[in-house]
């Protein structure tokens, strides 16, 4: 909270300070000084230092942030995986840079300016929004600042902003780049279309000889068979453990007794209750009704409609209130409820409609309460199976003996390729386990190889037991499917030379239904559509394509599947421009922030070439904990 407070978060040049984060990057390129003095600054930039302490208070605060943030606690390996020493001190060593600025050209921030800066923070104001000593205190301790340094880092971080509000305060995207983008996110078109399929070609002849071997020639290489591995594998998991035969009638019993509501419906009441401040005006109400006024009299007077006191047909697990859950659950139906102390006052309750509970008797459901204990068992002892098959392995077992032994079975894959599959082109089915297929084809032929995870628990250990290698197939081999592709390729060809023969009339000035009419399609006009909008007809490619040129544009593309479109371009309408609708607005604010930021992150970057930098290795890694390991 108050690391966001000390950059100023609630203003607009602190938006700018975080693209500095971008520039912290270069930062560790702008010098290459690099020293391990006893100096107890991590970085000097310029004349200004970045003493240890201050450091390391900053970085351990992002570490505490990534903890809450991952729920865990984050190692200085993870830290240093995610870039976190270099953003933090990079950041840091841009402020330092703009501090050293501010500087060099003598400004200067006043007590006032600076105690109206803390005052105006929301984090430091009550309710009523005035500013609260005692909360600025306590959350200073939190932080581990003294109001003297937190009152010196605020004065910096004003000086700061004064550097950035001159630098690139009064700029903003041009309205004319603003329209530009308006024109092209709003632009409508609407076009018309023409499909043509395949069966406007047909028949195709098939091949002739020659043109057959000549296209298998050209293309031998993607009829090429890739290489093949047989594996044996062994799957170890809780289901293969599992003996429900183990489980006694008493065990499954007394599962059954403890979650015999997860088999069937357990009773349902509608619930009725009107809530009073003090038991005794519940109590002067359950007399009211005893003399004969009716519940929906008594809640009419308390001003609630019927959607008001009816809590629905729950079970009485779903009942918030215990005492509430107690009294419906007692109650015969249609009648009244005693004053019942109720979590929120003093309630009355009713019982209008009572579903019967409905469970399945022990005798049906007993295999499966088997089959889940045992289960719930074999997972315990997983991990101790799994440790004894390894020392089996480490003995020299193989996968056999090691089934025989632990009553599992090795199943073998005969033939797979490294895509996952078989010599006929189908998938293979592969035993479960995370990277097995990529795990085999980095493995050999009489190679222990590691077991591979198997997602929600269990493992898969496996042998190539022979390797097929790759190799080029003979023309007979493969002749359907040479003719097959070279026959989808012939159908492309002769769709598109019929699209391009109708794009050229089109520019001739024919008529598009004749045209059309002439190749044996018809012609559709689309809705009005923007660029990434949706014309199932036209598919993506249709559409970027209708955007690729004025009214009256005639173009031809590769549909879905075996089909050309032809189109031509009806209606181009662009929406008048108004600056300060909210969508322009938005992208004004967004091009002007990412603008300002460029331009002051490429002042940072050259500056701090200017006055130089240098980062002290040695105090980096005492200051990340890295020192000694």
């Amino acid at each position: 909270m108050l690391d966001a407070l000390r950059r100023g978060a609630t203003t607009w040049v602190a938006k700018l300070l975080l693209v500095l984060l971008v520039a912290s990057f270069a930062v560790w390129g702008i010098s290459d000084v690099f020293r391990g003095g006893q100096t107890r600054s991590v970085a000097e930039v310029g004349g200004t230092e970045i003493d240890l302490a201050t450091f390391q208070r900053t970085y351990q605060r992002e570490v505490q942030s990534l903890t809450r943030q991952f729920g865990q606690p984050v190692t200085y390996e993870t830290a240093a995986a995610l870039g976190l020493p270099q953003r933090v001190l990079g950041q840091m060593m841009s402020e330092a840079a703009l501090t050293e600025a501010a500087r060099q050209l003598g400004l200067g921030a006043s007590d006032q300016d600076v105690a109206a800066e803390i005052a105006a923070s929301p984090e430091f104001k009550t309710a009523n929004d005035q500013f609260d000593r005692a909360r600025f205190q306590q959350l200073l301790r939190q932080e581990g600042y003294s109001e003297a340094s937190f009152l010196a880092e605020q004065r910096l971080q004003v000086l700061r902003r004064q550097v950035a509000e001159g630098l690139v305060g009064g700029i903003k995207v041009p309205t004319a780049m603003v329209e530009a983008i308006a024109r092209f996110r709003n632009e409508v078109r609407t076009v018309d279309y023409a499909v043509l399929n395949r069966a406007m070609v047909e028949p195709i002849p098939a091949p002739t000889p020659e043109e057959k071997t000549a296209y298998f020639e050209e293309n031998k290489a993607s009829f090429r068979a890739p290489e093949y591995r047989k594996l044996e594998t062994l799957t170890l998991t809780a289901a293969s453990l599992a003996d429900p035969a183990s489980v006694t009638d008493e065990a499954a019993r007394a599962e059954y007794d403890r979650t015999r509501g997860q088999y069937g419906t357990p009773e349902q009441r509608r619930i009725q209750q009107i809530l009073f401040p003090t038991a005794e005006e519940a109590k002067a109400a359950a007399d009211k009704i005893a003399a004969g006024s009716t519940f929906e009299a008594v809640a009419e007077e308390r001003g609630l409609t019927p959607t008001d006191f009816d809590l629905g047909l729950l079970t009485r697990d779903k009942v918030v209130d215990p005492a509430i859950a107690e009294a419906a659950f007692g109650l015969a139906p249609n009648t009244v409820s005693a004053p019942v102390d109720a979590r929120f006052g003093s309630a009355l309750v009713r019982v209008t409609e009572v579903a019967p509970e409905s469970i399945r008797p022990f005798e049906e459901v007993a295999g499966e309460i088997k089959a889940s204990l045992a289960a719930k068992a074999a997972e315990r002892t997983l991990l101790d199976t799994e440790q004894e098959i390894e020392d089996a392995r480490a003995g020299g077992a193989t996968l056999a003996e090691i089934a025989e032994r632990f009553k599992l079975s090795v199943a073998a894959v005969e033939a797979v390729d490294s895509t996952g599959k078989g010599p006929d082109g189908a998938p293979v089915v592969l035993p479960p386990g995370e990277g097995l297929l990529d795990a085999a084809f980095q493995s050999d032929v009489g190679v222990e190889n590691d077991p591979v995870r198997i997602p929600g628990g269990g493992y898969t250990w496996f042998e190539v037991a022979s390797v097929t290698p790759a190799r080029d197939r003979a023309l007979e081999e493969v002749d359907a499917e040479v003719v097959r592709r070279w026959t989808d390729e012939r159908a492309g060809e002769l769709l598109a030379k019929k699209a391009d023969e109708m794009v050229a009339a089109l520019k001739g000035g024919q008529d598009f239904a004749t045209v059309a009419t002439a190749a044996g399609a018809t012609v559709t006009r689309s809705p009005a559509f923007p660029r990434g909008g949706e014309v199932p007809a036209l598919g993506e490619v249709g559409i970027d394509a209708a955007f690729g040129g004025p009214e009256g544009y005639v173009t031809a593309v590769e549909g879905d599947g075996d089909t050309h479109l032809v189109l031509r371009v009806v209606n181009a309408v662009v929406p008048p421009f108004f600056e300060e609708e909210a969508g322009n607005a938005q992208v004004a604010q967004r091009f002007t922030g990412e603008l300002q930021g460029s331009l002051l992150t490429q002042y940072v970057t050259d500056f701090q070439s200017t006055i130089g930098t240098s980062v002290n290795q040695q105090a980096l890694e005492l200051a990340i904990g890295v020192a000694g390991r």
